[in-house]
C-alpha cells in the first residue's frame, strides 16, 4: 500500500474564520468570478454545490488548462473543508489527492487562521510533491480574505 504524504501552510486571516468558513461552505460557486484568469469553469455534477458529498467540476489554470472533478466533505462542527480529487488531469501523477482547509476562529488570542493542506500519493518517485496546489489554494484564501475585509 502506498505511503500518503501532507504538505501544509497556515495562514492567518484578517477576517473572520466564522466569515472564512462560511464563504467556502455556501459561496463556493463565486470563486470563478473572483478569479477569472484562474478558475476558468465551475459546474454542478453532484448534489447543490457547497453541500457535503456533492460533485464540482473546476477548469483551471495552472500550468496549463486542467480539469478535475472535486467531492466536497463539509465538517461544520469543526470548520473543515476538504476537497477531494475523483477525476482529472492530476491523476496522471497522483494516486490520490485532496486539498484540505481546517479553519480557527480565533480562540482567546482573536487571530483566525486556516490551515490548507495537501494529501497525496505520487504515481512513482519521481513526481514533485504537489507544492502548486497549495500554493493556489493559498492564493484563492489570500483573495477570499481580502474580499471578506473589504466587503462587510
Amino acid at each position: 500500500m502506498a505511503q500518503i504524504s501532507n504538505i501544509s501552510h497556515q495562514l492567518q486571516l484578517k477576517c473572520s474564520g466564522e466569515q472564512f468558513y462560511e464563504f467556502y461552505r455556501n459561496k463556493m460557486d463565486r470563486l470563478t468570478q473572483m478569479f477569472p484568469k484562474k478558475l476558468l469553469g465551475y459546474k454542478i455534477v453532484e448534489g447543490n454545490g457547497c453541500a457535503h458529498g456533492s460533485v464540482v467540476q473546476w477548469k483551471y489554470k495552472l500550468g496549463g488548462i486542467q480539469e478535475a472533478k472535486q467531492r466536497l466533505h463539509m465538517d461544520d462542527k469543526n470548520k473543515g473543508i476538504t476537497l477531494e480529487f475523483i477525476e482529472g488531469d492530476l491523476f496522471k501523477e497522483y494516486e490520490m489527492i485532496a486539498v484540505k482547509g481546517e479553519v480557527s476562529d480565533g480562540g482567546s488570542n482573536g487571530i483566525s487562521s486556516v490551515k490548507w493542506s495537501v494529501e497525496y500519493v505520487k504515481v512513482n518517485e519521481d513526481v514533485d510533491p504537489p507544492h502548486k496546489y497549495l500554493q493556489f489554494a493559498l492564493e484563492l484564501a489570500e483573495g477570499v480574505d481580502a474580499y471578506l475585509c473589504n466587503n462587510n
